[in-house]
């Protein structure tokens, strides 16, 4: 629900998803069982027990499709469902021009926590004045999602 006090909000999924093809499936599957064999082989019982629960967390996990949560800017920050993110913890963000879908990169002032990606719906916000509201209160900096990130999309993750 979008409170009084939202300058901007939407829609959006938390992560892309991609429909899985049977061939993906066969191929983590594939993967995760020969790890799986070669791990027994080698007498490490517990790796390769490990190895076909995260297979099947993975699968299940990959299967579904993303959560679609309200992503809100207000005065005091980024809001997304119910976790305010307040723009004194925020160091600065950066909203590629050449991504589809649109998406913002939220780069924090916490050590520990990563680059934020959000989404944006173009139906419910244009990336243009969620951009404009954003220099309001954190600067402007070019930002580029991890390599990880992307690959991990770029396997259907």
């Amino acid at each position: 629900m979008t409170t009084p006090d939202a300058l901007v909000s939407w829609n959006a999924p938390l992560h892309l998803h991609t429909e899985k093809r049977s061939d993906w499936y066969w191929a983590v599957g594939i993967i995760a069982l020969t790890l799986a064999v070669v791990l027994f082989m080698f007498g490490d019982i517990i790796p390769g027990i490990f190895v076909i629960v995260a297979a099947v967390a993975l699968v299940l996990h990959a299967s579904r499709p993303p959560l679609v949560v309200r992503h809100e800017i207000n005065d005091r920050g980024i809001m997304t469902d119910d976790t305010l993110y307040p723009f004194v913890s925020l160091d600065s963000f950066w909203i590629p021009h050449d991504e589809v879908p649109p998406r913002i990169l939220v780069q924090s002032r916490k050590f520990f926590m990563p680059l934020m990606v959000i989404y944006i719906d173009r139906d419910e916000a244009h990336p243009e004045n969620v951009r404009t509201i954003l220099l309001r209160y954190i600067a402007e900096t070019e930002h580029h999602e991890p390599f990880m990130k992307r690959l991990l999309e770029w396997l259907g993750f």
